[in-house]
């Protein structure tokens, strides 16, 4: 730098009123200045051509100002944020996901205390269901008979639909409460095989195996000999001749309250029905089936209906003693369907009175039934519950969820006997006759 570029400088930034350079104190400092460099360039340049007149220099306007405060303001922030020291957004995100652990954690923690509450077996039913599969003695489970086999179940009216589908038969029914279950049987062999189809049957699924022994274990174990200062007596059970009944049923919290084992013939009629009386004789003779005497129904801890090929007209021809009823077709109960013989089934010969929902009743249109449906399901369940049977109907609508409980709460309200159900939890955690 020579002599007069740096009296250039000295004048430039020094003469009072005069432009200073933007950015420079003429120092070699840099400073944020107010107006124009361009202005202080045309001051130097008349220094240096023999330090003319300088030019008269403007201040900014108002919306200059305007501007460059609006400009400082939007980075105040971005200045500040920049400027604080790393550890301390360290620290603000580190509490970010300390909060969100802590809370996904007690998410689960509470997650977690309800599911495994709902694990533990309060029963003897529960047991048998949690150790199926398990190779544990029988007797391991049955070791708190009869105190707490059922104990804190409440029987509801639900027919576990295809029972013999789920996990463990008949078991996996009475956990949830439901007084029905319902067996597909197939004669093969002059023995009662259960499954849906001829595909699935197994001899080691049979009517016996998976139904009539599990029922007598649990009855003989819910009716123990009373021992008394060393004298052993049994406790009374129902007789065929005096119609005496006193024989506890499954259910701790109701002991009268039957459950029906619903026999859905698949193989023809005529020659699976005897095959049906004969494998329920351990039944019959233990007193534990409800049964038509000639003249008055007795009722015992096992209701049997039959259902499907079952021959009505064979059913009803023994009219002495009959102690398997039939399952009625509820659509020709109520209507012009009406049979003209009013006593053609009664609670004497029939139990349940069914239909299929889809033909009898129709599709739910824009998720809700209309009120001729309404008015359809209200005579057909009054006409089965005025001839003393149990109306049911079977494939209701299963999803959507609000579908499915707008039409079980549309049953229940119009006197439906049964509610035949897939989903067993579901239907124990409905708030029954609330």
């Amino acid at each position: 730098m020579n002599s007069l570029q740096a009296v250039k400088i000295f004048f430039v930034n020094r003469i009072p009123g005069g432009p200073q350079r933007l950015g420079s104190n003429g120092y070699g400092d840099n400073i944020e200045g107010n107006y124009s460099s361009s202005t202080s360039e045309a001051s130097g340049d008349n220094i240096e051509a023999g330090f003319g007149k300088s030019e008269q220099v403007k201040r900014p306007g108002l919306g200059r100002r305007i501007t460059e405060y609006a400009r400082r303001r939007k980075t105040s922030f971005a200045d500040w944020s920049s400027a604080q020291p790393r550890n301390v957004w360290a620290s603000i995100i580190s509490a970010v996901l300390g909060i969100v652990v802590i809370l996904v954690l007690t998410a689960l923690l509470i997650y977690f205390n309800i599911y495994l509450r709902g694990q533990i077996s309060r029963n003897d039913i529960q047991r048998i269901v949690a150790s199926w599969g398990t190779p544990v003695p029988e007797t391991q489970a049955e070791a708190h008979y009869p105190t707490d086999f059922s104990q804190d179940i409440t029987p509801i009216p639900c027919h576990s639909h295809n029972d013999y589908w789920r996990k463990v038969p008949l078991y996996d029914a009475l956990a949830a409460g439901c007084t029905g279950v319902e067996a597909d049987v197939w004669l093969t062999d002059n023995d009662l095989l259960v499954g849906h189809s001829t595909g699935s049957l197994t001899s080691a699924r049979t009517l016996t195996s998976l139904y009539i022994d599990p029922l007598i274990s649990i009855l003989t174990h819910q009716n123990p000999p009373i021992t008394f200062q060393n004298t052993t007596t049994a406790i009374p059970q129902s007789n065929s001749t005096t119609g005496s009944a006193s024989v506890n049923g499954i259910f701790e919290t109701d002991p009268a309250t039957s459950l029906t084992l619903l026999i859905d013939v698949k193989s023809n009629g005529t020659t699976t029905l005897p095959v049906i009386l004969d494998q329920l004789e351990p039944l019959r003779s233990r007193g534990y089936l409800t049964y038509f005497n000639g003249s008055t129904v007795i009722p015992g801890p096992i209701t049997v209906v039959g259902s499907g090929n079952t021959p009505f007209d064979l059913l009803i021809s023994n009219t002495t003693h009959r102690d398997i009823f039939f399952d009625a077709p509820l659509n020709q109960l109520w209507g012009e369907n009406a049979p003209s013989n009013a006593t053609l089934y009664t609670s004497e010969n029939s139990y349940y009175a069914s239909v299929d929902f889809a033909t009898a009743i129709g599709k739910p249109w824009h998720g809700s039934l209309d009120p001729q449906q309404v008015d359809t399901i209200l005579g057909q369940a009054g006409a089965a519950t005025a001839r003393g049977l149990k109306a049911r109907y079977w494939d209701t609508p299963a999803w959507p969820i609000g579908v499915r409980e707008h039409i079980w709460d549309v049953l229940e309200k119009e006197g439906v006997g049964m509610l035949n159900v897939d989903d067993l939890e579901s239907a124990s955690q409905r708030n029954w006759g609330g």
